[in-house]
């Protein structure tokens, strides 16, 4: 999760060579880098400020990205070898959950040594209100129990019946996780300083605090809420 949103911000570095002062142009940036990852919402003012070559570059990290996402979905619901179909329904999934994420961007400060900071205030989403542990347990316990098999022993499946049952439990976690989504809770805001490094002819976003947006954006275990 973490790495990819830092992937995203160091291909899509800001560039110094803008018009307009440089706390303008980096609210801008971290604003439009947000949205653009989370959300899919790509702005020409955003465009603008970065080193992409066009928009279809930034539509496809953000493809990229919602993939990375859907893939630690699927590992946090315990789903392995998933199908060609059950990963396209857990990218479906996890771009409904982040329509839903919230954030807010403070304004910009240019420090002494020529860095930028910029707070960005975050509600995180917190994923048990869609799907506790206890929820998914109960969900694969009767799925396997009506298939005849134990959860940890499915020895007597063939490839075949455990691919099927595997697709089932998937889909099964997916639909509960898609209906609980009117129900999501937002645990308490937090506040993280995310902070641009001068480069000479661009600004670097230090990828510690996009790490820390990231596992506060979509909270799996509950700990902000």
């Amino acid at each position: 999760m973490c790495a990819a949103l830092a992937a995203a911000a160091l291909l899509a570095g800001l560039t110094a060579c803008q018009s307009g002062s440089v706390t303008d142009n980096a609210n801008t940036y971290v604003q439009g880098l947000l949205d653009a990852s989370y959300l899919g919402e790509i702005s020409t003012d955003y465009l603008k400020v970065t080193e992409y070559a066009g928009r279809e570059a930034a539509e496809a990290d953000y493809e990229s990205y919602m993939a990375q996402e859907a893939e630690d979905l699927l590992s946090y619901l315990i789903v392995s070898k998933p199908t060609q179909a059950v990963t396209q329904r857990a990218q479906e999934v996890i771009r409904a959950i982040y329509s839903h994420a919230q954030y807010t961007v403070a304004p910009a400060e240019e420090l002494e040594n020529g860095d930028v900071t910029v707070d960005v205030t975050i509600s995180p989403m917190e994923f048990p209100s869609l799907l506790s542990d206890e929820e998914l347990l109960e969900i694969r316990d009767q799925l396997y129990q009506a298939a005849g098999v134990r959860s940890d022993d499915t020895s007597g499946l063939t490839d075949e019946e455990y691919q099927a049952l595997n697709e089932e439990y998937a889909n099964a976690l997916l639909d509960r996780i898609e209906a609980q989504l009117p129900q999501l809770v937002y645990g308490k805001s937090l506040t993280i300083p995310l902070q641009l490094e001068n480069k000479g002819g661009y600004y670097s976003l230090e990828e510690t605090g996009l790490q820390a947006v990231d596992l506060v954006m979509l909270d799996y275990s509950g700990q902000f809420a």
